[in-house]
């Protein structure tokens, strides 16, 4: 009887030694799974120290990300257009229109509406070319004030009286204006016009000097000094 309980007790002991062995190991085994399942699954409700995520959302992925950069869009370039910058109605004025005005000293010659022809190049240009005769140089690029002058300080800096049309005996005269080509002789006259000229006087030689050279138009020498 006593051989027989002490077996049994023994072979309790024995499952009991097992059943401790055996649970850890399980245990390890399942935390292991659970850890695994917590780094495969997507962070929720985590919060670090630079990037805070609202519980419930996933949080951004680490992976590296290129940035991309939209284009502007491409910047179109609008010429400056003159004929925009004045909407004032200038004269043009053509070789045969600037040849009839011209002085000459023709007894019989008739009679033309007095001109005031003013070139508007630098004065380099005007000592390799020369002027059509009875011109003034009022240079537009190096002197763009000038028509804004006192007739007191534009004699001063030019040594010529300032040109007023009004004071042309009987109607007014027309100042008339030419560079190379014209562009510059056009934004000369529109200047006068801002100056306070009358529009009614102001005139553009278009062709200017390539025009009066190409018909053969005579030429004065300039010997007229550097402003």
């Amino acid at each position: 009887m006593a051989s027989t309980l002490s077996s049994k007790i023994q072979r309790s002991a024995i499952v009991l030694s097992s059943a401790a062995v055996r649970t850890p190991t399980r245990s390890a085994v399942s935390s292991a799974a659970a850890l695994r399942r917590a780094i495969s699954a997507p962070t929720r409700g985590l919060v670090t120290s630079q990037n805070r995520v609202l519980s419930g959302q996933p949080a951004p992925s680490c992976s590296l990300q290129t940035k991309s950069y939209l284009k502007s869009p491409r910047q179109v370039q609008t010429r400056w257009n003159s004929d925009d910058a004045s909407s004032t109605k200038l004269q043009q004025w053509g070789f045969e229109d600037i040849t009839a005005a011209l002085p000459t000293s023709t007894p019989n010659s008739p009679n033309h509406k007095p001109i005031i022809l003013i070139d508007v190049r630098e004065p380099a240009e005007l000592k390799g070319t020369g002027i059509i005769p009875s011109a003034v140089c009022i240079p537009l690029a190096s002197q763009p004030d000038a028509l804004y002058l006192t007739p007191d300080e534009f004699e001063t800096r030019f040594g010529f009286a300032k040109p007023d049309p009004t004071e042309s005996e009987g109607e007014p005269a027309q100042m008339v204006f030419y560079c190379k080509a014209g562009v510059r002789a056009k934004t000369a006259a529109q200047m006068a016009v801002q100056a306070g000229y009358d529009p009614a006087n102001i005139g553009v030689y278009m062709g200017s000097w390539l025009d009066w050279e190409r018909n053969g138009g005579k030429v004065e020498k300039w010997e007229g000094d550097d402003f």
